[in-house]
């Protein structure tokens, strides 16, 4: 199979940044290990934020695949509470999973903020996480709350315990040593889990 050279430059950008992280993503570290000149990368993208940007896009669509996947394997009658709650399980798993792809995703810095591909991406990826919020609406849950603010803070809430759970923070300050013992804390806190 004939891979194109923008295509190889992501693969080769995506390896290096699970090895090594962000702050490795130069356009001549890309370009070395994907085997092309060092100018390559600036002929399939403008300049780093762009190549970044499109990585970050594949990234986007990982989670949102992942996501899906993981609601889509609940059965067809699976209570929408439950749909709400493994999607966004699913969602902590992809972080812990992809910690650097998840930390690249989230560095406006790094990012081209015009990038129509990332921002759509980045859309698509969220609108999941909104219909879950209204199905569960539909139940009782939280019925006169803005269901876009509200989907926006359980995503506030659930990137953060993410995101301190793969900087190892959250184990460190609690105890924890599995993510579902916060996790299903922050589920019941929520009201989005049985209080047993």
């Amino acid at each position: 199979m004939i891979v194109d050279t923008r295509t190889r430059l992501l693969d080769a950008a995506d390896g290096l940044l699970a090895e090594a992280g962000v702050e490795a993503l130069s356009l001549r570290a890309i370009a070395r290990r994907s085997g092309v000149s060092h100018g390559a990368p600036l002929k399939h993208f403008p300049h780093r934020a762009a190549l970044l940007s499109a990585l970050a896009t594949k990234g986007f669509h990982e989670l949102e695949a992942h996501a899906l996947g993981s609601v889509d394997l609940l059965p067809d009658d699976a209570d929408p509470m439950l749909r709400l709650r493994t999607g966004l399980r699913a969602y902590s798993d992809f972080a812990v999973d992809r910690p650097e792809m998840f930390q690249l995703m989230f560095r406006q810095d790094l990012l081209d903020q015009d990038d129509q591909e990332l921002r759509a991406a980045g859309k698509a990826a969220f609108m999941p996480l909104l219909a879950g919020v209204r199905d569960v609406q539909a139940t009782g849950w939280q019925p006169g709350a803005d269901p876009l603010l509200l989907a926006g803070a359980l995503w506030s809430a659930v990137h953060g315990l993410a995101q301190l759970w793969a900087w190892g923070t959250l184990p460190y300050a609690t105890g924890a040593t599995a993510l579902d013992q916060i996790y299903d804390t922050l589920c019941r806190a929520l009201g989005l889990a049985p209080t047993e």
